[in-house]
């Protein structure tokens, strides 16, 4: 069965492995859901594992017995051969790790890729193939842990890999699925039919012989079933089967009457199975039963579901499941139930497991009701017993006012002390409610001292809804992931003993720190981005600097009529100084202008009289 996660049930179903991002590899009992083994590699940080498969290799041992027929005591030899169960984990630096579950330590490391493993399968008949990054598919002689034959994929990135039931022919996905012939190691056939990459690819042989391959995209929304018959010249699928999310996991049984049961696990945590009989070409084809798993220790109107991690059809045509989470999954086999399109397994796995931690620890932890209110120091109020023994009355008037002056003063202190600069009462009405306004009032801050208090006085129980609210700040733009970081540092400060103790660390850091890294990748973009905005900018200033000193005198002044009061009274009064002395000047040359005209008409008066009297004098003597 090909493989393209970390995670895979042996071929009997008697153990499931996973090894996760922090390289290390568990391997459970799914009878006794106890874990057996752990292993973790010298490069697990550097190189993680990202492909796991499970492999067989037949091995010898020689017994010795006496033999009863020989008077002589001697010796006969025979010999066994066991199949070994090895995990194959392949790593992002292309190294392949052989481990051996028997003896619990590592066999070899195969080393032939130049790229990250990003496939790999198993067949007794052929034996173990991976395909990698660097767009090669490696064949692999595990007797000399070396390479056996190697040929070029193609251009694209091989994403998932099966190989047929008679051993004779290789299929590998990309964006499309290609049909291989091991012996020539040559392309048959390429399929075409999904618009992502392939990332599940299962093989089944019906009793009449005819061999199909199931695949299954990210994002399609449905299996396609394709003929791997030479004779047909038909490149789209036989059939299709319709699901409800993307798959992560197909495996597929073939029962007698040549009906295929196909088993899918979906991204949602569910289980899809499809009765199947290839006839030709149909419609698309709807699951005949939907599997879910849910949690009943809430005790409320909706139930919490259980993700279904894995599952795989065992060959009593029971279906084995493993939920739960990978720190401590559950194992169960169903028997699936068609007479109904649903069918719920309601479990109280958790609690059983909480009880179980109990009693090993034989610690029990506090019971916490719902209706529990946290109150801060700052509003406790204390209260002081009055002795019925008091000598007050028998104290002077002077010292019991000098008494009540030290009281006061000791109870104001007091006050100022147990107020205390937190917010904590407030941060867990926000988480519990989950007010967004009570969060941002809360929680968008600098002050460090109102965080380091809210912190030190946050319950343990407010912790994990807080990392959530904080990975959301971190997530947003630069303000607010700035302000998330101080609340992380003060958060794993205080309180760092008990997130090291959880259970689910993984799960509660994951995100943050893949945000960091993501925030991290683009550290040196801006950098360059922020170097060159500056460098222009300093251009910019450096122009119009020069520009400035070559402008020597204003072009145009302008002088507005609102200035000060001072100023305008003192010009004003100028002002009225001056048009004063203008009017006297020019009413006095008016004056003198019209005494002149005056005279002027008096002359020319005189003037005319002197004519007139001349003009008469004339005419008496002429007459």
């Amino acid at each position: 069965m090909a493989t393209t996660a970390n995670y895979a049930f042996s071929s009997d179903g008697e153990y499931f492995a996973h090894c996760g991002n922090d390289g290390k590899l568990k391997i459970w009992d799914t009878n006794t859901g106890r874990l057996k083994q752990e292993y973790v590699s010298n490069f697990h940080l550097s190189s993680p594992c990202c492909i796991l498969e499970w492999l067989y290799i037949s091995s010898r041992t020689t017994n010795t017995s006496p033999s009863p027929w020989k008077k002589r005591r001697r010796k006969s030899i025979s010999e066994e051969s066991i199949q070994k169960g090895i995990i194959a984990m392949g790593s992002t630096n292309g190294k392949i790790t052989l481990y051996d579950t028997t003896t619990s330590s590592v066999t070899a490391q195969l080393d032939g890729h130049s790229g990250s493993v990003t496939a790999a399968t198993w067949s007794e008949n052929v034996g173990f193939i991976t395909a990698s990054d660097d767009h090669h598919i490696i064949q692999w002689n595990l007797q000399e842990n070396g390479v056996k034959c190697k040929w070029k994929s193609g251009k694209g990135k091989t994403t998932s890999l099966a190989v047929s039931t008679d051993g004779n022919n290789l299929l590998s996905g990309e964006r499309v699925v290609k049909w291989w012939d091991l012996n020539t190691k040559q392309l048959i056939r390429t399929f075409t039919g999904h618009a992502n990459q392939v990332t599940c690819l299962h093989t089944i042989k019906m009793t009449s012989g005819n061999n199909y391959v199931i695949s299954g995209a990210y994002g399609d929304g449905y299996l396609s079933v394709w003929a791997l018959d030479e004779q047909r010249n038909e490149r789209t699928s036989v059939a299709s089967l319709a699901l409800q999310d993307d798959p992560i996991s197909v495996s597929a049984n073939v029962s007698a009457n040549s009906q295929v049961m196909v088993v899918v696990v979906t991204r949602s945590g569910q289980v899809q199975l499809f009765q199947y009989q290839p006839n030709g070409r149909s419609k698309p084809l709807k699951p005949s039963l939907n599997i879910a798993v849910a949690s009943d220790i809430s005790q409320k109107d909706e139930v919490q579901q259980i993700s279904i991690l894995n599952a795989m059809l065992t060959d009593d045509q029971k279906l084995l499941l493993a939920y739960g989470t990978y720190l401590n999954p559950t194992f169960e086999k169903v028997i699936p139930d068609f007479s109904d399109k649903v069918q719920y397994l309601v479990r109280s796995e958790y609690k059983r497991n909480k009880e179980r931690k109990e009693e090993i620890s034989k610690v029990k932890s506090t019971i916490i009701e719902d209706n529990v209110e946290y109150l801060p120091p700052g509003i406790i109020e204390t209260t002081q017993k009055k002795s019925k023994n008091s000598s007050g009355s028998q104290l002077l008037l002077k010292d019991r006012l000098e008494n009540l002056s030290l009281s006061a003063e000791s109870s104001s202190i007091g006050k100022t002390i147990s107020t205390g600069n937190n917010r904590t009462q407030l941060l867990i009405q926000g988480l519990n409610s989950k007010d967004k306004t009570i969060l941002s009032n809360i929680l968008l801050t600098k002050n460090e001292s109102i965080i380091k208090n809210t912190i030190a006085k946050l319950p343990i129980q407010a912790i994990g809804p807080l990392l959530k609210e904080l990975t959301i700040l971190l997530q947003g733009k630069t303000y607010t992931s700035k302000i998330a970081v101080r609340w992380l540092e003060a958060l794993l400060t205080t309180h760092a003993g008990h997130l090291l103790s959880q259970a689910d660390l993984v799960e509660l850091f994951g995100p943050i720190l893949s945000s960091i890294d993501a925030k991290l990748a683009l550290l040196t973009e801006l950098s360059k981005l922020k170097g060159r905005v500056s460098l222009v900018t300093g251009q910019i200033s450096q122009t119009m600097e020069e520009h400035d000193k070559d402008v020597t005198e204003n072009c145009l002044v302008y002088q507005d009529s609102d200035s000060s009061d001072e100023d305008g009274g003192i010009e004003d009064e100028d002002l009225e100084s001056e048009s004063d002395e203008d009017w006297e000047q020019m009413s006095n040359q008016e004056d003198e202008a019209l005494q002149d005209d005056q005279d002027d008409q008096e002359q020319q008066n005189e003037d005319v009289k002197s004519m007139n009297s001349d003009h008469e004098d004339d005419e008496f003597i002429s007459s």
